[in-house]
């Protein structure tokens, strides 16, 4: 099949004469709340404009045969120019990354679920909320952003509630860890490996030793008893106790905050990482399998971490890093 890679430059589809230059386009998806990035490099000329910092790239990227799947659109940052041999490089971050989500502030939320917190935080950006229903029902009689930016409060929820966070096109996202999640905002497709699809001597799996937390504890002020109380929740197969550092609001609050961090720590260690013929279907936190690889990876389930796709005049791989997903 024949690889594509559709970009566009300030929302102007780039030139047969941009493309013709083009020597790599590499889209880096990663999982949760880490910026996905664009990295461009052309054959330059005397003659050949740098796009300017902060222009919007979009890129596509698939097959002429089957079509191109969104990849995400990027802010570009400073561009370079090389001279004599000329040679231009871009990178960029993407778009939805606001930096105003950077910015401190105080406040609270009273009487709010994860819904509500989410949904208020989304429209203050001009994002669109996606929100998993069995995460956003949750409800706080209290919840606070003290001295930290609304990307920390977002990610300090995905925290307590097992969830993954992410910022694409135009979408603030609140899911479950491991539904896998295009730049679009649709959730995407689980992908299964084959020894067909994998670049030869690209393909390792790392077995490593299993966590060694038994148990989690979340602490909340009882105030009708007086006393601090604890809540606790499996962690793994281990003896050691892991205690949650900040106290929670209420029972709930900490019963909630426990169980997440207790799947977090029952998390194998073990680890993939392969290199397949390109796929756009490839998403950070997107599941994947292998079938006919090996006895014992074939059928185990994994979460991509990132997904890095990379187009050139050799042809579009994808190169994966996965964790064991549990």
């Amino acid at each position: 099949m024949r690889p594509i890679c559709n970009l566009t430059i300030g929302g102007v589809p780039a030139s047969a004469g941009f493309m013709s230059r083009l020597i790599s386009c590499t889209v880096t998806d990663k999982e949760g709340s880490s910026a996905d990035t664009i990295d461009i490099e052309l054959e330059g000329g005397p003659y050949v404009v740098v796009p300017r910092a902060k222009t919007i790239v979009t890129c596509a990227m698939g097959y002429a045969e089957t079509g191109v799947a969104f990849m995400g659109s990027f802010t570009l940052g400073e561009g370079e120019l090389d001279c004599l041999p000329y040679r231009i490089k871009l990178q960029g971050k993407s778009a939805d990354m606001h930096e105003k989500l950077k910015e401190h502030r105080e406040r609270h939320f009273d009487n709010k679920s994860v819904k509500d917190i989410v949904s208020q935080i989304a429209g203050e950006h001009g994002l669109s909320p996606q929100i998993d229903a069995g995460i956003g029902g949750h409800k706080y009689k209290w919840f606070g952003q003290q001295n930290e930016s609304s990307l920390h409060v977002l990610r300090r929820l995905a925290d307590r509630h097992g969830a993954t966070m992410a910022i694409k096109n135009g979408r603030l996202i609140f899911g479950k860890k491991g539904a896998g999640l295009s730049a679009s905002g649709a959730v995407v497709s689980s992908i299964v490996i084959t020894p067909q699809m994998i670049v030869q001597g690209t393909c390792s799996v790392k077995f490593a030793e299993r966590p060694a937390h038994g148990e989690v504890s979340g602490s909340w002020h009882d105030q009708a008893a007086g006393e601090r109380k604890n809540e606790d929740a499996p962690a793994g197969e281990g003896s050691a106790h892991y205690s949650l550092r900040h106290p929670y609001a209420d029972q709930d609050e900490a019963k909630t905050a426990a169980a997440s961090k207790g799947k977090d720590l029952k998390q194998s260690a073990d680890t993939t990482s392969v290199t397949i013929y390109g796929n756009p279907a490839a998403r950070g936190g997107g599941n994947m399998a292998y079938a006919g690889v090996h006895v014992q990876a074939d059928g185990m389930p994994w979460v991509i971490e990132t997904a890095t796709h990379s187009f050139s005049k050799q042809g579009y791989t994808t190169q994966i890093e996965a964790k064991a997903r549990v």
